[in-house]
Order: C-alpha cells, then sequence, then structure tokens
C-alpha cells in the first residue's frame, strides 16, 4: 500500500468523526460559508493525474507532498453557527465543495421525499374527504328514502280520509233527505189524524144531538099520551115499582 492510498483510508476513517452526521446534526447551508466564497474566487489550476484511486470530482493533486500536505486536517466539534462550516481539506486539497455538493443531494434528496410525502398526504387527505362526503350523501339518502316513504303513507292516508269523508258527507245527505221525507210524512199523518179526529168529534157531536132530539121527540110523545089520561102511563121498574115518564121517578 502506498502512502497516498494510506493517507485516503485515514482520510476515509477520520471522516467518519470529523463531519457531522445526518442523523444526529440538522443540515446547515453551505452557499454562504467561507469555504464556498474561497472556493468560487479561487483560479483554476492544471488537472494533475492522481496517483491514487481515490478521485474528487478530478481535483488536481501535487506530485510532490510537503510534510503539511501529508497531514489530513479536520475540523474541530462545532461550538457556533460559523465553525460548522469550515474549511475540509484532503491532501492539502479543499474539498469543500465535493462536500457542500453531497449536501446538496441530501437536502435535494430530503425535499424530493418531503415532496412526495406532502403529494400522499394530500392524496390521503382527498381520499378521506371523498369516503366522508359518499359516507354523508349514503346516509342523507337513505334518509330521504326514508321521508318519501312517510310522504307515500301519509299521502296514502290522506286519500283514504278523504274519501271517506266524501262517502260520509254523501251518507249525511241522505239521512237528511231522508229526516225531511220522514217529517213531511209525519207532518202529513198527523195532519189527517187532527182531521180524523175533528171528523170524529163531530160525528160524535151529532150523534149526541140526533140522539137528544130523538129523545126529547119521545118524550114529547109519551107526555102528549100521558095527557091524554092513557093507561100506559106508569111504567114498572125491575123491581115491582112503577116509574113516571115524564121524569123517570119511582111512586111513593
Amino acid at each position: 500500500m502506498n502512502p497516498i492510498e494510506a493517507n485516503g483510508n485515514m482520510f476515509e476513517t477520520q471522516m467518519v468523526y470529523g463531519v457531522p452526521t445526518v442523523a444526529t446534526q440538522g443540515f446547515l447551508p453551505l452557499h454562504n460559508s467561507l469555504v464556498t466564497d474561497s472556493f468560487i474566487h479561487r483560479k483554476p489550476t492544471a488537472a494533475i493525474k492522481s496517483e491514487s484511486s481515490l478521485t474528487y470530482n478530478n481535483l488536481p493533486l501535487p506530485r510532490k507532498r510537503s510534510r503539511d500536505s501529508a497531514m489530513v486536517s479536520f475540523p474541530s466539534p462545532p461550538h457556533k453557527s460559523n465553525e460548522a462550516c469550515s474549511r475540509f481539506s484532503f491532501l492539502g486539497h479543499d474539498i469543500s465543495l465535493h462536500m457542500e455538493q453531497q449536501q446538496l443531494d441530501i437536502d435535494r434528496l430530503i425535499s424530493q421525499h418531503m415532496e412526495k410525502m406532502r403529494v400522499e398526504i394530500e392524496e390521503k387527505k382527498k381520499r378521506q374527504a371523498r369516503k366522508i362526503m359518499e359516507a354523508i350523501e349514503e346516509r342523507v339518502m337513505k334518509k330521504l328514502r326514508v321521508k318519501e316513504e312517510e310522504m307515500e303513507k301519509i299521502e296514502k292516508i290522506n286519500w283514504a280520509l278523504e274519501e271517506r269523508v266524501k262517502s260520509l258527507c254523501i251518507e249525511n245527505q241522505i239521512w237528511r233527505d231522508l229526516a225531511q221525507t220522514n217529517e213531511a210524512t209525519a207532518t202529513a199523518l198527523r195532519s189527517n189524524l187532527e182531521q180524523i179526529l175533528a171528523t170524529a168529534q163531530q160525528v160524535k157531536v151529532d150523534k149526541r144531538n140526533r140522539g137528544v132530539g130523538l129523545e126529547a121527540a119521545a118524550d114529547d110523545v109519551d107526555d102528549a099520551q100521558s095527557c091524554c089520561g092513557s093507561s100506559w102511563d106508569v111504567e114498572k121498574n125491575g123491581d115491582g115499582g112503577r116509574l113516571c115518564r115524564t121524569c123517570r121517578e119511582e111512586e111513593s
């Protein structure tokens, strides 16, 4: 193993401890850091073939290594917000751009995942709202069907009641006509009865008057016979006594 590969392995080993991970620390933007500014304003150098198998975006490596370049410097643990954006170097070369690119890729993945989750949550909310609306619509339709059935029953009952009222009105009219007919018949019968009674009373009075007249005529005849001294002026009663034909009294 050559020294460059050894230093690369050391870099890979120590990167884990020098760089804050995603799970332990939040992502910090690198676009405002001093590392980015220094890298942007840095003049491009000629591309030199790397002697090791580790390449980072084709960064140039010096052919000669100095004692300072052989050492890998890592930032101290972040105590402030500015210290989190410190410079990263490997073999004397700044790899902050690569780290920033990795950070941007991670941020992009997180943004895509968050957008995907947001879309899924919105779809889930829409499905839930659709289900709720369908349940409400089904319940409302069921209540409407029940109300329609009740309305149909009420209409049938009203129709039956109307028919019953009509039949009762017709029956009432029939009974009223019958009562009027009976009343007229009763009035006629009463009038006839009064006429019959009056006629009978008149006949009775006539008979009485006729009987009184006949009796008076008979008495007159008897009186005439008594005045002539007839021997038949005295009648005998049932007890053997004699009665006067004029006064109808028994003789003493």
